[in-house]
C-alpha cells in the first residue's frame, strides 16, 4: 500500500469518527439506535491522480436490545415507572444493591427491621413453644430504584404487593427458631412493598410464627421466661448485607395485648453474628459470619391461680391431716381412714397441677412442695402406727424423771417397770458379794405378800449362810454397802399414758416444723 492510499484511509476514518462524535453528542438515549458507516473512495478525475471523491453513508438502525426511556417518567403511571426501573437493561434482581466506599470498596447493604407485636400467646409448657402474631418490616436503600431525577415532580411513594416484590432484590432473612411460620391474608398475602423516590424500599410483611422457647421451669410456678426471636440472614454473609435494628421503637407491642398465664415485664433487643462453619451448618452449605439480630420477651408467670387453686388446698389438706393428733391411739379405723384419705386427696390434687409441665430432669419448686407436703401427711400415718404399738403394751414403762429426755429413751429401748423386789435382790447380791470372800455362800429368800390393815405389802429379806464366819461382819458390810449407794427412786408410765404425751407434743411439733418449712420456701422463692 502506497503512502497515498494510507493517507486516504486515515481520512476516511477520522471523517467517520467526526461524525459519529457528532451524533454521540445528541442525546439519543431515548432513542437507542446504532449507527452503521460504510462508504467508497473514487479518483476524481483521471487527469488528476492525486483527487479523490469520498462517500460516506452513516445508517441509524434500532438496537436489538431496546431499554425502556424515563425522559417522561413524571406522564409514568405507577405500574410503567417500575416497569422501566427494573427492566433487565438497568436492573438484576439476582445482584444486591452495591454502594462504593471512598476507598472504592463495596459496602454491605444495611437492613433495617422493626417488629411490632400484636398476639402472643399459647407459651406451652410442655412443647416449649409459644406463638406470636406482628407486623414485620425490613428498611433498606437500593440506588437503582430511585426515580428522583427521572421524576422531580413526582413526591409519592410507589406501593404494590406480591407482584412488586416478586421484581425487586429482597433480603432473605428467616427466622432461626421457628417450628412453623405463615403470612397472614385473606384474599392475598399481607405483603406491602414500598418504594420511595430516594430509592428507599420499605417491606411490610404480616406473619403468624410458632416459636421455640427453652424455657427453664426451676422455679416453677413462680418462674420467670425469657422468650428470643432470632432473625439471620439466610443468603448473604456480613461483607454483602447486615442486619440492624431501628433507632426508635425496635420492638414494640400492641397496647390491647393481653396474655392469660404471664405478666409481660418489658423486652430486649440485641445485634450479634453468627458464624457457619463445617461444625455448625446453620445456613446450608455457605460458610461465613452471618449477621443476625434478636429480641426477648421478659414474661413473669400470674401465680394467682397456682396459689388458690394449688398451694392453699394442700394447705388445708396437711393441717386435716393433724387432727388425728386429738384421737386417742386405739382408734384405730378413724385415724387410718383419716391418714389415708388426706394422703390420696393431695396426691391426687398435686397430679392434676404437674400434668401441665413438660417432664424435665431438673427439681421444680412445685415439686419440692409436693414432697415435703406428702412427709408431713405421711408423718402422721407413721406417729399413729407408733403410738397404737405403744397403747397395746402391756407393761409400764419405768423412768428415773418424767422429761422428754427419759420417756423418749424408755419409749424406744423399753425397760419394763421392776419391783422393789428384784432391786433389793441385786442390791443385796452385790453386798453380799463385796462382804464375802470367795468360798461364801449367798442364799436369797423371799418373803410372801401380806395383807395388813395398811394394804399390800412385801417384804424381803437376805438369809446368808456361809461356809466360813459371816456373822457380825457380812452384817456391818450389807450396812455399809446401802449406806455408800443409797436408793434409786422410779417414776412409772403406762402405756396409755405414753400414747397420750406423744399425741399432745405433736400437736405443737408438726405445726411448728410446716410453718418453719413455710418461712423458707416462700423466702427461697422471692428472695433467689
Amino acid at each position: 500500500m502506497t503512502q497515498r492510499e494510507v493517507d486516504i484511509l486515515v481520512s476516511l476514518g477520522l471523517i467517520c469518527w467526526l461524525r459519529l462524535a457528532t451524533a454521540s453528542a445528541l442525546d439519543l438515549s431515548h432513542l437507542q439506535m446504532n449507527l452503521a458507516g460504510n462508504g467508497s473512495i473514487m479518483l476524481a478525475s483521471s487527469s488528476n491522480p492525486d483527487a479523490y471523491n469520498i462517500t460516506v453513508n452513516l445508517t441509524e438502525s434500532p438496537s436489538l436490545s431496546t431499554c425502556p426511556s424515563l425522559s417522561n417518567a413524571d406522564s409514568l403511571t405507577q405500574t410503567e415507572l417500575i416497569a422501566r426501573l427494573t427492566d433487565s437493561c438497568r436492573y438484576d434482581r439476582l445482584e444486591p444493591p452495591t454502594t462504593l466506599s471512598d476507598s472504592g470498596d463495596s459496602d454491605p447493604v444495611d437492613v433495617y427491621a422493626r417488629f411490632y407485636i400484636y398476639v402472643l400467646k399459647n407459651l406451652d409448657s410442655s412443647d416449649l413453644q409459644f406463638m406470636v402474631q406482628g407486623l414485620l418490616q425490613f428498611r433498606y436503600v437500593d440506588p437503582r430504584l430511585a426515580f428522583t431525577t427521572y421524576a422531580p415532580s413526582r413526591k409519592q411513594p410507589v406501593m404494590g404487593q406480591a407482584i412488586l416484590r416478586q421484581s425487586l432484590w429482597v433480603p432473605h432473612i428467616f427466622l432461626a427458631n421457628e417450628q412453623s411460620s405463615t403470612v397472614l391474608g385473606t384474599n392475598e398475602k399481607d405483603m406491602l412493598t414500598t418504594i420511595y423516590p430516594d430509592g428507599t424500599v420499605l417491606i411490610s410483611t404480616r406473619i403468624q410464627a410458632t416459636l421455640y422457647c427453652w424455657m427453664n421451669f426451676q422455679k416453677f410456678p413462680f418462674d420467670e421466661q425469657k422468650c428470643t426471636t432470632i432473625l439471620e440472614s439466610w443468603m448473604y454473609n456480613t461483607s454483602v448485607l447486615q442486619l440492624h435494628w431501628e433507632v426508635t421503637n425496635p420492638v414494640s407491642f400492641d397496647s390491647q395485648l393481653q396474655l392469660t398465664e404471664y405478666n409481660l415485664i418489658g423486652s430486649l433487643y440485641n445485634e450479634s453474628i453468627v458464624v457457619s462453619d463445617e461444625i455448625s451448618m446453620s445456613h446450608g452449605a455457605l460458610e461465613g459470619n452471618y449477621s443476625t439480630l434478636s429480641f426477648t420477651v421478659l414474661l413473669t408467670r400470674e401465680v394467682g391461680y397456682y396459689v388458690i387453686d394449688y398451694f392453699l388446698p394442700s394447705i388445708m389438706i396437711v393441717t386435716i391431716s393433724w387432727v388425728t393428733f386429738w384421737l386417742q391411739a386405739d382408734q384405730t379405723p378413724a385415724r387410718t381412714t383419716l391418714g389415708c384419705t388426706t394422703l390420696l386427696s393431695f396426691i391426687t390434687l398435686s397430679l392434676s397441677q404437674e400434668n401441665n409441665l413438660s417432664k424435665v430432669s431438673y427439681v421444680t419448686m412445685s415439686e419440692v412442695w409436693f414432697l415435703v407436703c406428702t412427709i408431713f401427711i405421711f408423718g402422721s400415718l407413721v406417729e399413729f402406727a407408733f403410738v397404737n404399738t405403744i397403747w397395746r403394751r402391756n407393761n409400764n414403762l419405768e423412768l428415773k424423771k418424767r422429761t422428754t429426755k427419759y420417756i423418749v429413751k424408755s419409749t424406744f429401748v423399753p425397760n419394763l417397770k421392776r419391783n422393789r423386789r428384784g432391786y433389793n435382790r441385786s442390791q443385796s447380791t452385790t453386798s453380799m458379794d463385796k462382804g464375802c470372800g470367795a468360798n461364801n455362800t449367798v442364799i436369797t429368800i423371799e418373803t410372801p405378800i401380806i395383807i395388813g390393815n395398811g394394804g399390800l405389802s412385801r417384804e424381803n429379806s437376805s438369809v446368808s449362810l456361809a461356809e466360813s464366819e459371816m456373822g457380825s461382819a457380812s452384817t456391818a458390810n450389807l450396812t455399809d454397802s446401802e449406806k455408800e449407794k443409797p436408793a434409786q427412786t422410779f417414776a412409772t408410765m403406762t402405756p396409755k399414758e405414753v400414747s397420750l404425751w406423744i399425741d399432745r407434743k405433736m400437736r405443737f411439733v408438726f405445726p411448728l416444723a410446716f410453718i418453719l418449712f413455710n418461712a423458707l420456701f416462700w423466702t427461697l422463692v422471692y428472695c433467689l
